[in-house]
């Protein structure tokens, strides 16, 4: 599934993005936590592109809320996910335990406070030239001319696992939202 930007008086796509990203803030104390995206037009880069949904107090609040819920459940969720993971020959190291998760959300709350940037683009990192698409409206094009929409392409492929499945590589950002190189990931904790 992905989301699109289109031309609605005659479909076509003018952007593309995959709603299966695998973008997460890496703090300092090692922690993960997934990095939410909304869909916006880039100034700098001139492109629609996706920038940075910044978590309010609340939500992360309650994903801890939720995740403490079933702790109980946690250690046997963790063994389908990871026996599932095998099956389809993934890599089970790149897989993280409740209990991470838990302790990632915990470890959010202190930098929702810290944090300094508004939300960047993950393209360039500009945080001033961005403008937030809304979805399922249609509005003026914001660098040109004519109409533009943002839409769920809902299509359902059927996927072959007979060879496994591809799981890509995680990319990370910093507590304000810097991407970061592979030097940077090996000097975190």
């Amino acid at each position: 599934m992905s989301y699109q930007v289109i031309r609605p008086t005659n479909g076509h796509v003018i952007a593309e993005f995959d709603i299966e990203h695998h973008y997460y803030y890496l703090f300092p104390d090692g922690c993960e936590v997934p990095l939410n995206v909304q869909y916006a037009w880039c100034h700098q880069c001139e492109l629609f592109v996706e920038v940075e949904k910044l978590y309010s107090q609340q939500e992360i609040k309650e994903n801890i809320d939720r995740l403490n819920s079933w702790k109980a459940d946690w250690l046997q969720k963790d063994e389908e996910m990871i026996r599932i993971i095998k099956k389809l020959d993934g890599p089970v190291n790149q897989y993280r335990t409740y209990a991470q998760r838990f302790e990632s959300w915990k470890s959010a709350l202190g930098w929702f406070e810290k944090r300094k940037s508004t939300a960047r683009c993950l393209e360039c990192g500009s945080m001033t030239a961005i403008i937030v698409l809304p979805l399922h409206e249609v509005i003026p094009h914001p660098y040109g001319v004519g109409l533009i929409e943002i839409i769920a392409d809902g299509d359902l492929v059927s996927i072959d696992l007979s060879d496994g499945i591809y799981f890509p590589p995680p990319i990370y950002f910093d507590e304000e939202g810097n991407r970061l190189s592979s030097a940077d990931i090996d000097s975190v904790d």
